[in-house]
């Protein structure tokens, strides 16, 4: 199980935890706000508050890049498409209606994801040669659990590319954004019991893969 293979891991979340070794910065997330506090910064930022807009921008642009993160071939890539989706947030908000089966962070992920697809078709993202993708430095101050930080986020990498670009997109909303099924459905326009039907299928293709990747014969060093 994927779970036994990551330290302090949980069954009920295996795909979650290993999503967060995608992170942006080692500081992690902005501590998460409540909606009625996000719709009172999104307002303030239409009215040209930028202590708004800078606090808008804080609470999702590590989330943001940890979900376009799988979706493309370089964590540069990543960076771009955070930094460009960010933008758009921030110069659209006038665009933005509430709706009730989603939260902002729905619409923020939507045009995450839409701008990392329009780099996808661009740029199919590839396995190298050896069938790994390339090393990302760790700042973590203990070198081994550096490196398995490393091995574990490289063997997700590897998984997620192996998958069609519609499951990656769900799975990358899920788990790196941490949407529900429902604000998925509105995100991708599929509807949340096929939504839910897509994940249970690629959960169990993930398990397996990253499984093999970790064992100690998998590959992965």
């Amino acid at each position: 199980m994927i779970a036994a293979a990551i330290p302090g891991a949980s069954a009920a979340s295996p795909l979650a935890l290993l999503f967060a070794a995608l992170t942006r910065s080692p500081g992690g997330d902005a501590e998460p706000l409540a909606e009625d506090a996000i719709a009172r910064l999104v307002d303030q930022a239409r009215a040209g508050d930028t202590g708004a807009r800078h606090t808008l921008y804080v609470q999702y642009v590590d989330r943001a890049f940890r979900t376009v993160r799988g979706m493309l071939r370089s964590a540069a890539d990543a960076e771009d498409v955070t930094q460009d989706a960010m933008l758009t947030v921030l110069t659209s908000l006038h665009k933005y209606r509430p709706r009730a089966d989603a939260r902002f962070e729905a619409w923020v992920m939507t045009i995450a994801v839409n701008t990392a697809r329009r780099r996808f078709r661009r740029r199919r993202p590839e396995l190298t040669a050896t069938g790994e993708l390339p090393e990302i430095p760790d700042d973590g101050a203990d070198p081994a659990a550096g490196l398995d930080r490393a091995r574990r986020r490289r063997a997700l990498l590897i998984a997620l590319a192996e998958l069609a670009e519609r499951e990656r997109v769900i799975v990358s909303l899920r788990y790196g954004a941490e949407l529900n099924a429902s604000e998925i459905g509105v995100a991708v326009g599929v509807e949340p019991a096929t939504i839910r039907k897509i994940l249970e299928r690629a959960r169990t293709r993930l398990g397996a893969r990253i499984e093999a990747l970790l064992a100690p014969a998998g590959g992965m060093r």
